[in-house]
């Protein structure tokens, strides 16, 4: 075998220059060979132990930011003491409730009065809790039959209840009350 002095290259014996420096190959036996090879087998051991400590480095830092962030967590739960005295606030006796309240959407019982709400507002959000009969006997009550609201979109939505309110149409349906628009109903009719 032949090796570059240079590059340190190693070439069969048929090669007389090195391929990239073009310097003259030397001949070298094979114990002077085995002694190179065997000066770089313990680099290679190398690589594996600096990855072994940067895995048992990575593992160590992890087990430090948990232990932190365990120990902030306690502390955060932890009730806070301090030196300085904190007044008590004495209980304030509770205001009187008002007994007549309007709900916020419209109730359809037939029975119960509007109540006046002392507060003032706009005249379109007043709400009466009466149901409003929109096409006959029936409609907004449970005895002539279930209310069908036919859609302009062609839909029908069958509901519990019917009233109409100047809001819109409001119905009742499986215990939700839902307002539609005017212009989104076309007719309603019973079943």
């Amino acid at each position: 075998m032949k090796r570059c002095p240079q590059c340190l290259f190693l070439y069969p014996d048929s090669d007389e220059r090195c391929d990239f420096d073009k310097t003259l190959l030397e001949a070298v036996d094979e114990a002077e060979i085995e002694s190179a090879t065997r000066s770089t087998r313990p680099k290679r051991r190398v690589l594996p132990v600096v990855v072994a400590a940067g895995l048992l480095l990575g593992v160590f830092v992890c087990a430090i930011y948990y232990a932190v962030s365990r120990q902030s967590q306690k502390a955060a739960a932890a009730p806070q003491t301090s030196s300085t005295p904190v007044p008590i606030a004495t209980p304030q006796p509770p205001l009187p409730s008002p007994s007549p309240t309007v709900s916020p959407s419209p109730s359809p019982s037939p029975s119960s009065k509007a109540l006046v709400d002392p507060t003032p507002r706009a005249a379109h959000s007043r709400a009466s809790t009466d149901p409003v009969s929109t096409s006959g006997p029936g409609i907004g009550n449970r005895q002539g039959g279930k209310p069908v609201i036919m859609l302009t979109s062609g839909a029908k939505i069958e509901a519990d209840e019917v009233w109409r309110t100047k809001d819109g149409i409001w119905y009742r349906r499986n215990g939700m009350v839902t307002l539609l628009k005017r212009g989104q109903v076309k007719t309603i009719v019973t079943r």
